[in-house]
């Protein structure tokens, strides 16, 4: 992948993956990634696409090994929409976690923020007015 990251404040949009799309969105909000969904592709600058699968424990896990354990996966892919340039790309293996959607989503967005998104420029940050402070001369 590129070295290229996501700009503070861009506009991404979260393409369907098997109803993880919602997990997702949520877990952005959450851990306060400093992009913004949008729910018009028209209007992203980043598309976010990805695979999940979850596995559950089968018949000859549960005999064999004693293990009830079921396992969620999950992959996904950044890319500039106007370039088509990928940008970011992570997989997570949960084991038996609980709240496997929920929890891999929020790695999603953990590695979103601290790997992949540019943080804000505090210089270009603008700063509330405070309507009681005047200048007094």
């Amino acid at each position: 992948m590129p070295k290229q990251k996501i700009r503070a404040g861009s506009k991404v949009y979260i393409a369907r993956t098997d109803g993880f799309e919602t997990y997702l969105k949520a877990a952005i909000t959450r851990k306060k990634v400093p992009f913004d969904v949008v729910e018009d592709r028209a209007k992203a600058d980043y598309e976010i696409r990805g695979v999940s699968e979850s596995k559950k424990a089968g018949p000859a896990k549960i005999t064999i090994m004693g293990s009830w354990q079921s396992r969620e996966e999950v992959s996904i892919t950044v890319a500039n929409i106007k370039t088509g340039d990928g940008v970011y790309a992570y997989s997570v293996p949960k084991e038996n976690p609980p709240y496997r959607k929920q929890r891999t989503a929020e790695a999603c967005a953990e590695h979103l923020k601290d790997e992949a998104v540019n943080p804000p420029d505090p210089e270009n940050c603008e700063q509330p007015v405070d309507s009681e402070a005047t200048l007094r001369v």
